[in-house]
């Protein structure tokens, strides 16, 4: 799958790979040969460069923390991840093959990852900012940024009027939510909280966002034998494009937290200070 249809369309989600010819779909030669010169221009970049520069965005593993599990290997779409089981030596991340998706990070139950910029405290001090006066009036998204937090930006380009009590908090995919964020902010108060990345299929990150979905469906199982109703987890899919759709979301996440009683809030935030699901190693 190539990292962008229009604007890279010979690039590879994983750098300094390019697609050329049938090798990406079934194309004639014309096409073939088009796409075989795009390919050379592209690459012919890195070979002039000299020296490549990478993104800051990067797992970082603690290896006192790291029990050589391999989850984090079986998560990372990009095989960025290299884990020793026999040896029990601690993942090593291979920081050049690196994107910095979070899906590993969001997955380690040990809280052995760390990612660079976007750290776990970060986030938290994030929902605990906007959740600090009126928790019961807002609503908490957690937008990637290559789709759903720029469809936020075409919304606002365009002038599309949506409830102003949505916080954002941006992460670089939506695989980077630990399933810790999301206890936090109900714990805090939080009526309604939404996860939000690209389509499937359409993931920035290859296929990161696949456990997104998995995430979301352990929390909404999670949610229900809790006694906390699951539709106050929302899952959307916006592309960069769907700007007004984006503010359709918004209006109706406003319509669902006006329907959140204090009470039921209450009643959420005593059942998560009594579990305490925001420490790792939950069960």
């Amino acid at each position: 799958m190539e990292a962008h249809p229009k604007l890279r369309p010979v690039d590879a989600p994983t750098p300094g790979i390019f697609f050329a010819g049938s090798v990406e779909a079934p194309k004639d030669i014309k096409d073939s040969v088009t796409q075989a010169g795009a390919a050379v221009a592209r690459s012919s970049i890195l070979l002039n460069a000299g020296a490549v520069k990478g993104d800051a965005i990067k797992a970082v593993v603690d290896l006192e923390k790291c029990t050589s599990c391999g989850l984090c290997a079986r998560v990372c779409p990009f095989g960025a991840i290299e884990v020793d089981i026999k040896a029990k030596t601690g993942a090593r991340v291979i920081t050049a093959a690196c994107a910095g998706c979070g899906a590993c990070a969001a997955e380690c139950r040990f809280g052995a990852i760390t990612i660079q910029h976007f750290e776990d405290e970060q986030i938290l001090a994030q929902i605990g900012a906007a959740l600090e006066e009126e928790p019961d009036k807002k609503v908490i998204s957690f937008l990637c940024n290559w789709c759903s937090y720029a469809a936020s930006d075409l919304a606002g380009i365009s002038r599309i009027q949506y409830p102003p009590n949505n916080r954002f908090i941006r992460v670089m995919c939506s695989a980077r939510v630990d399933e810790r964020f999301v206890w936090h902010a109900f714990e805090l108060g939080a009526p309604i909280v939404l996860l939000s990345g690209c389509h499937i299929g359409d993931c920035h990150y290859i296929s990161a966002n696949h456990w997104t979905m998995r995430r979301a469906d352990r929390l909404w199982n999670r949610m229900e034998k809790l006694g906390i109703r699951p539709e106050r987890l929302q899952l959307e899919w916006i592309s960069a494009a769907e700007g007004p759709r984006f503010a359709q979301i918004m209006r109706d996440l406003e319509e669902m937290r006006q329907k959140v009683t204090p009470e039921e809030i209450a009643h959420t935030r005593n059942i998560l200070a009594a579990k305490d699901l925001t420490r790792y190693g939950q069960e």
